[in-house]
């Protein structure tokens, strides 16, 4: 198959399908789940072992894209932008990836279900694979289309594309939560409600990228604001003595973050935050936990807060959830 004759294929498809498509989505409901009004797909690239096709990989790429673009109710990655952030963390997806990496790419380039793939050839039979991955489930679901040997790979690249865009459309909630997230807070503060809350002082550093004392500290802003959520006690950390606060429980730690790269106008900052809480009464170390994150916004300086941000909501909640599961006792004071 030429290169010339595939990409005839290709723009055939684009004139083809796009009426089909608005013909079934005004008889056939869309499934997609109402919650996710807009499913966002990252198609990463096929792998083709097939003799003298060497350009079938993208050919079916090319096509998804066609096809899909197409359909309502679904939002696209940009290709540039994939291939960028890709390259960023030198992440070579080409071919058949696993959920445990889908999972992680998807968090990155914002996507919910990846599409991948491979062509081969098995004695005189062709198989084209579609593999579908839900990225905040880490599922996995598949589609298949069956040649033989000298069967027009264009048109079996057409029709691997329009069985991937009808699954989808029709079966894409099958890969995604099946609820829509809760704000863990909400349930932590149920059920810290009837219980005597310790009070807890802060005593959290962090540094920027260029190992300045941040003046502005995010970790602590951050972590205050989950603790005060959830009924508990702050004392500001401009109190010297503990004891005479009436503190029950210290909250030490310290975050860092640094410069980890850049993609076009982007800057992305990693941050690490490490967090321990020790009862003033005994010294006992109750909880310790630490987190990496990312975040990415034009200014470093911005990502690096966003990130140090996150890190801290996530393990300011791991904490209330600790103390959530102790035994209730009666604070010191």
């Amino acid at each position: 198959m030429t290169r010339k004759l595939l990409n005839c294929c290709i723009f055939t498809t684009v004139l083809l399908l796009t009426p089909l498509v608005h013909a079934d989505a005004t008889t056939q409901p869309a499934t997609v789940p109402a919650a996710h009004h807009e499913l966002t797909v990252a198609l990463l690239n096929f792998q083709a072992n097939l003799p003298g096709t060497g350009d079938a990989g993208p050919q079916v790429v090319d096509t998804l894209t066609a096809t899909l673009s197409g359909e309502p109710g679904f939002t696209l990655v940009d290709r540039s932008t994939l291939d960028s952030i890709l390259k960023e963390h030198e992440l070579n997806l080409t071919g058949l990836v696993d959920a445990d990496t889908a999972v992680h790419v998807g968090k990155l380039v914002g996507a919910q279900i990846l599409v991948t793939g491979k062509i081969f050839l098995v004695d005189k039979s062709i198989f084209l694979t579609a593999k579908l991955i839900g990225t905040e489930t880490g599922l996995v679901d598949g589609i298949i289309v069956k040649g033989q040997q000298g069967d027009d790979l264009g048109d079996l690249i057409i029709k691997l594309s329009q069985k991937v865009a009808d699954h989808l459309r029709d079966n894409a909630g099958k890969l995604l939560p099946a609820d829509e997230p809760t704000d863990p807070l909400i349930d932590l503060k149920k059920r810290l409600a009837k219980r005597p809350l310790p009070i807890v002082q802060l005593q959290v550093s962090e540094q920027d990228e260029s190992a300045v004392l941040v003046t502005d500290p995010a970790v602590d802003t951050e972590l205050r604001k989950v603790l005060t959520q959830c009924g508990f006690t702050v004392i500001d950390t401009a109190e010297i003595n503990p004891s005479k606060a009436g503190v029950d429980l210290i909250v030490k730690g310290a975050g860092i973050s640094e410069f980890a790269g850049r993609i076009g106008n982007l800057q992305i900052c990693s941050a690490r935050l490490e967090l321990n809480a020790v009862t003033c009464r005994d010294g006992k170390t109750v909880f310790a936990d630490r987190i990496t994150s990312r975040a990415a916004d034009l200014s470093s300086d911005i990502a690096g807060k966003t990130a140090l941000q996150k890190a801290a909501h996530e393990l300011g909640i791991r904490l209330i959830e600790h103390i959530a599961d102790m035994p209730a006792t009666a604070p010191s004071h």
